[in-house]
């Protein structure tokens, strides 16, 4: 009675995991997976960039000032990219943004001989804002002095 409570075990496993494998995959979020099929509005960026290299960058900047693409795009917050609106340019934060990737541009350009070969110095906008829409810009606190 045992080895039969086994093999029936065994059973439903390898029937479940039958059932399970032959599930689809649940759908992408179109939040996600979505791509522009034509880039509009590209002053700061290379004009040769992918849609899908822009789509990594602008994942990679919401990721370094921890913010959503209403931040400096028309759109709302939950809806899919493609109902957004990217051909306005309106906002001011919009303006910044271009200003930043200049900023950064600069920076790197002029530091591109620091550091070593294989490791050179790169500002990204993570350099400054660390997860944050406002960088940092008052320093640490000291570290306290040892007694003596």
């Amino acid at each position: 009675m045992h080895r039969g409570v086994q093999l029936a075990v065994v059973a439903v496993t390898v029937a479940w995991v039958g059932l399970y494998a032959q599930q689809p995959a649940p759908p992408a979020n179109p939040l996600e997976d979505w791509t522009p099929d034509m880039l509009h509005s590209i002053e700061v960026l290379p004009k040769d960039i992918t849609p899908d290299a822009l789509m990594k960058l602008m994942k990679d900047w919401n990721a370094a000032l921890n913010v959503d693409c209403v931040f400096c795009h028309k759109g709302q917050v939950g809806k899919p990219w493609s109902t957004y609106d990217f051909t306005d340019v309106g906002k001011k934060r919009h303006e910044v943004a271009r200003l930043m990737v200049k900023s950064t541009a600069g920076l790197n350009e002029t530091f591109k001989d620091l550091g070593e070969a294989d490791e050179p110095v790169k500002v990204t906008c993570a350099s400054c804002h660390r997860r944050s829409r406002h960088p940092e810009i008052t320093p640490p606190a000291a570290a306290p002095k040892p007694e003596k």
